[in-house]
């Protein structure tokens, strides 16, 4: 299994490094942030995502979702597709379409399904996917995917400590928006540093942790790589356009 790092930055992001959230993960878009729909079609994706996961409707985790939709008209879709959001999503879209932001409503060419709540269970093709209400400024929903044995988290923005501490994940996909010489930041606007998501991982009993949502104060990457691996030594900090196997 591997995992596509498609964006990996925070909604403060500068420059082309570090583009907003978004990973592929076997057919499961997670996040959507602008540019995300480009970067599927340059790893030869696009057409095989069969869910997105929206973790919270800000426009960093959410903006690409638009152009993701318009170019499924484009390429011809005609398989189904699912989108998991906490309540609003559905009211965007509607607004989207009616402006003819997709040039017609996807629906009407082939089965777009969405679904909302502060707590999802599904099934998309070989995954189960469960949701986790997690602490961010809105309503952020974790999400714990499983398949044949294996369990992956994904976090969206979240304080910590969070509810994703009394889960059990094999790989954990964690925001570190700060170091923690930012630990006043990350609790004032509802994030988390890179030892507070090492934690996590611990109490989780993850094998490995992937750090993404890299904020762009200087040194954060440096810091947050030292800061986590010190708590939780099989810590990686996900790069843009880097791919990684489970």
């Amino acid at each position: 299994m591997r995992i596509h790092f498609l964006g990996t930055g925070a909604g403060n992001f500068r420059g082309s490094r570090r583009q907003p959230c978004s990973a592929y993960f076997e057919g499961l878009l997670l996040d959507c942030g602008a540019g995300a729909t480009g970067r599927l079609h340059d790893i030869g994706q696009f057409g095989n995502v069969d869910a997105v996961l929206i973790t919270h409707l800000h426009s960093d985790h959410v903006a690409g979702l638009f152009d993701l939709l318009l170019h499924t008209l484009i390429t011809g879709r005609q398989r189904p597709l699912v989108i998991v959001s906490p309540p609003g999503l559905r009211g965007i879209l509607r607004a989207v379409f009616e402006a003819k932001g997709t040039v017609i409503d996807p629906s009407t060419i082939y089965d777009l399904r969405v679904i909302e709540g502060d707590r999802v269970e599904t099934t998309v093709g070989r995954w189960t996917i469960r949701s986790a209400a997690l602490d961010h400024s809105v309503l952020n929903l974790g999400y714990l995917l499983t398949s044949d044995g294996t369990s992956v988290f994904y976090s969206g923005d979240t304080r910590e400590p969070s509810a994703a501490r009394g889960l059990r994940a094999d790989f954990l996909i964690h925001e570190a928006t700060y170091a923690d010489r930012h630990a006043a930041l990350a609790r004032d606007f509802g994030h988390s540093t890179a030892s507070q998501a090492a934690e996590t991982a611990l109490a989780m009993g993850a094998r490995r942790l992937f750090l993404n949502h890299v904020g762009d104060q200087p040194d954060t990457d440096t810091e947050i790589a030292r800061e986590a691996k010190r708590v939780f030594s099989e810590t990686v900090v996900a790069e843009d356009r880097t791919h990684l196997d489970l």
